[in-house]
Order: structure tokens, then C-alpha cells, then sequence
């Protein structure tokens, strides 16, 4: 048994030793410098104000802009905002190959792709910058996520300025959907990129980077776990000597790995986790049929005029610079949900009560409530308001500059079988919905990996030093492995006695 371990961790450690260094390093800068994105609070500030004059031209509903659309394409998402001056609808158009495109709200006619110098001109609106370079790609190593398909192609525009500031403009909806800054680049060249095996031409076969993670982190498991049962095994089996080893690299290699094996096996495996390997835990969205309950079927399209809408929000409230409206449909209404930086109201768009163009801020709790129990087949166990975040529900904000926190407040119902969703009133949609796997990918993969604990969260200083004393420990360990592993390949050479 000790044979067979002993060689497991050596070759497995031959092979793997240099990449667990990378992961380390990689690790500890990732913490700390996310992967660069667009939050939706920086998309909201960089948008134009949006400006509707009231009349007969201004504006066509969502579903008339949809009807315009030579193909008769399905519509899953529609937001009102503006371009070049003109209202445009961004519909979100598509069966299986979703794309955003834009339509003139006036006429009802689709823009044509914007060229590099319109896309500059958009960057340019959006940063109060003057564009440098103009570069249209499918996709680089910015933009590789599968979040950006239904946005590509895109522009990639530099900007004017000492952060290396660049913008990522779709061409189809003509807005930014992205940015990174050089410092950010520079910092995920030894972050997000190695530790996340996130090279481009990799990245885009998503099956494919899936595999080779999960089968790299398979082996890392076995080395990790293999390495701790030796540890512990051999400074147990000398009562004379608890640290048998007298090579310096062999005997640091072997105090280190009983320093931090534990936490290595915890990480690689929780990185494993977080792949979801062979599909262990269930999605956090709602089924099919749920999402098919809670937006319900509408008795009646969408009536208030988008610019009336507008008016509504700015003189029945305090008046907000809206910069987008969004359609909504839940529980068989139509919905506008106007968004701006300082916040948002939310106006019924269906029927011609005045009643139902009440401006408010969120969906009363007792309409939240009504929806919820009939999500499903059978009423929730329990339902209640939550002001505070809890164990499943909770943001992770280590880099609170960077990170969008989850809204609150939320209603939360519970169900007799373990299933959990969250409803946000405020946007009209479940945020989360949690079921018995969900508890165990929250301590295997978030807790494990990342320390999501909440009296760590609670704590951000304590967590931040344990993560950089592990991984400083991890780093120290992979480096001995990494000389023993280079002495085990290319061994010193003796040489021939002098004659």
C-alpha cells in the first residue's frame, strides 16, 4: 500500500508539481484582482440619458418594433435606450443562436452593424474619452466567455489616457458591453488567465476547457490527498525522528506538505467543484416550468406609451435621469422598469386603468407573495422577507469595488422537499433558487475554495490573511516539489574520478 502511494505521488508530482505552483501564484493574485468586467452599476453610468418627446412618433412599443423584424424571430428581452441621439429598442432576438439587435423606436427599422468609426463614437460617448484605435474582432482574450456571444462580433476601442483604458462596443445592439484597463490586463496575465486555464483559443470550445479542467484537477485531488496520507504516514512511522527526511528539500518538502496538504487537497478539489463535474449539482435557476409559472400568460399586450411611461416616472416621483427601460412580463402583466445610477421605478405597461400605471419602486409583498405560491404545484412551507443575507443567499464581496451585490431586500419561500428560490421585487425576478445540491456546492465549492464562510465575511481582514498565509504556505510547498520533481527528471551527473 505504501509502494503504490509512494509512486502515485511521486510521478503524479513530477507531473503536476510546476502546475500547482502556477495555481498558487495565480490563486492569490485572482483574489484579489478579479477577472476585468462591465458591472451593470458602470454599463448604467457610462449610458446616455434617455429622451423621449412626447408625440405621435415617439415610440413604438417592444412587441411593434418585434413585428418589423423581417424574420418572424422570437423576442426574449427588450430595453429602450438611446443611440446617436435616437431612441432604439435592443431586442434580444432568437431561438437557440441568440442575438441583440438594435431598431430605430421611431421607425421600426433595424440598424445596420455599426462600422469601427460609429463604434468609436459610441466608446467615445461612454467614456467622455476620444478614441485612439479600432480593432473588430469575434473574440480576444477579454471576451472569451460565452456571456458575450449573443453580442459578437465586436469593436475593440482604445481610449485616450494613462490606464490603457479599452472599450468592447456590439455592433448589433451598438452599446459597450465590456472594458478592461492595463493594470487589470497585466495583473490576469498571472491571475484569472493561468489559474483558470482561460487562454483564448482553448476557451472558445467551452466542452472542451471543461474537460481539460476537470481532468488536470482529477490527478491534482490524487497528488494532493496521496501527499497528506504520506505525510502524516511517515511522521508517525519513526518515534525516534518525527521528520525522517535529512535532505534539506526532501525534509522542508515534508514539513510544508503537513503545513498546508490539508488546505491543498480542499482547494484542488473544491476547483474541481466548481466545474460541476458530470452535472453533481443542480442549476440555481428556476426550471422551465417554474419561469413558464411566474411570468404567466399575458391577457393583454403592453398599452403605455414608452415616452408616457417616462413622464409618469419623472413627475408622479422624484424625477430620476433614466438612462434605460426595460419590459418585464411577470404573473401575466406587462411591466417597464426604468433604471437610472440613483435607482428605479417600475410601471405596469398593460390595460388603460390609470390604476395599473402606478409608478412604484418595487412589487408590493402581498402581489410577491401570491406569485411565489403559485410557483409551483404546491404551496411553499414557509415565506418570509429577508433584509440580511444568509447561508445561501449572500455576496461575497472581498472586492466590493469590482463585485455586483446580490439586491436586497428579497422574499424567500421554502418548500417541504428542500427547494429554496429567492424573488427580488424590485427587478420582478427569482435570483436564486437553491435545492438539496445547492447546500453541498456552497460548502464544497464556495466555502472550500473561496472561504465563504460568514463569520469570515463578517471578518474581511482575518479572511483575507488566511487566504494569503495558505497560499504563501502553498506556493513554498510547490516550489520544493518543483526541485524535487526537476532532481527526479534530470538528475546531477557524476563524474568519472580524475586518472
Amino acid at each position: 500500500m505504501k509502494k503504490a502511494l509512494l509512486f502515485l505521488h511521486k510521478w503524479l508530482g513530477v507531473a503536476l508539481a510546476l502546475l500547482f505552483l502556477i495555481w498558487f501564484i495565480s490563486g492569490i493574485v485572482l483574489y484579489f484582482v478579479p477577472f476585468p468586467s462591465l458591472t451593470p452599476a458602470e454599463r448604467l453610468a457610462g449610458l446616455p440619458t434617455l429622451a423621449l418627446a412626447p408625440g405621435d412618433r415617439c415610440c413604438l412599443s417592444a412587441q411593434q418594433a418585434q413585428n418589423t423584424l423581417q424574420e418572424d424571430v422570437p423576442v426574449s428581452e427588450a430595453r429602450l435606450g438611446m443611440h446617436a441621439g435616437q431612441p432604439v429598442w435592443r431586442l434580444l432576438a432568437g431561438a437557440t443562436q441568440r442575438r441583440w439587435i438594435a431598431v430605430d423606436a421611431r421607425s421600426g427599422a433595424q440598424l445596420a452593424p455599426l462600422s469601427p468609426a460609429q463604434a468609436a463614437a459610441v466608446a467615445a460617448a461612454f467614456s467622455g474619452r476620444r478614441a485612439l484605435h479600432t480593432e473588430t474582432l469575434e473574440r480576444d482574450q477579454w471576451t472569451v466567455a460565452q456571456g458575450f456571444n449573443p453580442y459578437r462580433p465586436l469593436v475593440r476601442v482604445t481610449l485616450d489616457g494613462d490606464d490603457g483604458l479599452e472599450l468592447y462596443v456590439a455592433t448589433g445592439s451598438a452599446e459597450v458591453v465590456g472594458e478592461t484597463r492595463r493594470t487589470e490586463r497585466a495583473w490576469n496575465w498571472i491571475g484569472a488567465v493561468p489559474h483558470w486555464i482561460y487562454f483564448t483559443e482553448l476557451r472558445r470550445w467551452p466542452e472542451r476547457w471543461h474537460n481539460v479542467v476537470v481532468w488536470l484537477s482529477v490527478p491534482g485531488v490524487l497528488l494532493a490527498a496521496s501527499g497528506l496520507i504520506l505525510g502524516i504516514w511517515q511522521l508517525f512511522l519513526n518515534r525516534s525522528r518525527w521528520i525522517p527526511y535529512r535532505v534539506f528539500w526532501m525534509r522542508w518538502h515534508h514539513i510544508l506538505g503537513l503545513a498546508a496538504g490539508l488546505v491543498t487537497l480542499t482547494w484542488i478539489f473544491s476547483g474541481l467543484m466548481s466545474m460541476n463535474p458530470w452535472s453533481v449539482f443542480s442549476p440555481r435557476g428556476a426550471t422551465p416550468e417554474e419561469q413558464q409559472r411566474w411570468r404567466g400568460d399575458p391577457a393583454h399586450q403592453a398599452t403605455l406609451n414608452p415616452a408616457q411611461a417616462l413622464q409618469l416616472a419623472t413627475t408622479l416621483a422624484a424625477p430620476l435621469a433614466v438612462r434605460e427601460l426595460e419590459t418585464l412580463q411577470w404573473n401575466g402583466q406587462h411591466w417597464y422598469r426604468l433604471r437610472a445610477p440613483e435607482g428605479q421605478r417600475l410601471i405596469r405597461a398593460d390595460g388603460t386603468d390609470g390604476a395599473h400605471h402606478t409608478v412604484l419602486t418595487a412589487l408590493p409583498d402581498t402581489a410577491i407573495n401570491s406569485a411565489l405560491r403559485g410557483l409551483r404545484q404546491t404551496a411553499p412551507a414557509s415565506l418570509t422577507r429577508i433584509d440580511e443575507y444568509d447561508t445561501l443567499y449572500y455576496a461575497s464581496e472581498h472586492n466590493p469595488a469590482r463585485r455586483q451585490s446580490r439586491p436586497l431586500p428579497v422574499w424567500r419561500a421554502s418548500w417541504a422537499d428542500g427547494v429554496v428560490v429567492y424573488a427580488d421585487p424590485a427587478s420582478t425576478r427569482i435570483v436564486l433558487r437553491a435545492d438539496a445540491s445547492t447546500h453541498w456546492q456552497r460548502l464544497l465549492y464556495n466555502g472550500l475554495h473561496s472561504f465563504d464562510f460568514a463569520p469570515l465575511i463578517a471578518r474581511p481582514w482575518l479572511r483575507n490573511s488566511l487566504i494569503v498565509l495558505l497560499s504563501l504556505l502553498g506556493i513554498a510547498m510547490s516550489i520544493t516539489a518543483c526541485i524535487l520533481a526537476w532532481r527526479i527528471v534530470a538528475p546531477a551527473k557524476k563524474h568519472s574520478p580524475r586518472c
